[in-house]
């Protein structure tokens, strides 16, 4: 059964999980350990400094280290740890986070919802956060509704904001977070998020970009096939870059989203009442809640595992080349072997 759900007046009562020894770590990780094998120039990034984190107490006791072990789902059968990620059901208590507007998380059928971290979101912003598919995504204002794309035509979230307070009448309430219907979150791959953005329900809403940010996010993004992008990524990492650090992950872009829109509008309006300016406010800080766990968890799991790298791997046209060849060698083998034999048949022994 579902854990009970703390409050934001319970948040402020616990202390807040320190962010700073995850960094510790994760900077430890670039010097001395990995954590792919497959990447070995990859390194965990740095989880963000700025988050105020309710406390991790109870996923702490029902981690394998807190001596719990996995439950299995009253609804689905399946065996998960915190939380199931298809029936929605928490068997921790969390934090509950309130959103100023209505957030739709488009999944992809193609991707694994298990890896999808706008679920996490939906677990901790249940009343708010909706998964779908494209065409489960119901009828909203585009003018209202924001597509977080990076489209080159794409406006910021100041601007988005701006544009829809000045087409709503002055009556309304002043604690709607800006009067923004909804946000709509591809979750899937940035190969798959492009089709999917152009489908009947959602290619008419207003793509909304936000600022730069570096992600937190440990799956690092595969090389490219071009060889002018490849050469890019190296630029990249030789400029103390990685490829991929720019590109969040859905629940931090949700939460990014959120703050900018704090920002824009100068409102606090996470529904406690409480007054803060927005460079103070922390509201939205908890939908990483699963996310920062996870991200310690892995830190603390690459610190204490043996590292050895994985060669790097040819590309499919090189693997073909060279079985193609192979091929070819063990065909002359035969043939070699055939007119060795042929010989002996004809001239008896040697």
């Amino acid at each position: 059964v579902a854990g009970r759900q703390s409050t934001s007046d319970e948040r402020d009562e616990v202390p807040s999980t320190s962010v700073a020894e995850a960094d510790t770590l994760a900077g430890e990780l670039k010097a001395k350990v990995q954590i792919s094998r497959r990447r070995p120039d990859f390194t965990l990034p740095p989880l963000h400094k700025d988050l105020h984190l309710s406390s991790h107490a109870p996923l702490e006791t029902a981690s394998s280290e807190g001596g719990s072990g996995r439950v299995f789902c009253r609804l689905c059968k399946s065996s998960r740890r915190f939380f199931c990620h298809v029936c929605l059901d928490a068997y921790t208590e969390r934090p509950t986070v309130r959103l100023p507007c209505r957030a739709y998380f488009i999944t992809d059928r193609k991707e694994l919802l298990s890896k999808a971290t706008g679920v996490q979101c939906a677990m901790l912003a249940s009343e708010h956060v909706t998964l779908c598919r494209s065409h489960e995504l119901p009828k909203l204002d585009p003018r209202r509704t924001a597509l977080l794309f990076p489209d080159n035509e794409a406006l910021t979230v100041p601007e988005f904001a701006a544009r829809v307070a000045s087409e709503e009448p002055a009556e309304v309430g002043a604690g709607d977070g800006g009067r923004i219907e909804a946000v709509v979150i591809v979750d899937s791959k940035w190969d798959g998020a492009l089709t999917i953005s152009r489908t009947e329900q959602m290619k008419h809403l207003t793509r909304v970009r936000l600022r730069s940010y570096k992600t937190a996010f440990w799956r690092f993004h595969p090389h490219p096939r071009s060889q002018g992008r490849r050469d890019e990524m190296s630029a990249a990492r030789e400029a103390g870059r990685d490829d991929g650090d720019d590109k969040l992950c859905s629940a931090e872009a949700l939460m990014f989203f959120l703050r900018e829109l704090h920002v824009a509008t100068g409102q606090h309006v996470d529904g406690d009442g409480r007054p803060a300016a927005p460079s103070e406010c922390h509201c939205f800080d908890d939908l990483l809640w699963y996310f920062a766990w996870q991200h310690k968890t892995i830190a603390a799991d690459a610190s204490k595992r043996e590292y050895h790298p994985i060669p790097p791997q040819c590309r499919k046209s090189a693997r073909r080349r060279e079985n193609a060849e192979r091929e070819q060698i063990a065909r002359d083998k035969r043939a070699s072997a055939v007119r060795d034999g042929e010989s002996l048949g004809e001239g008896g022994e040697p």
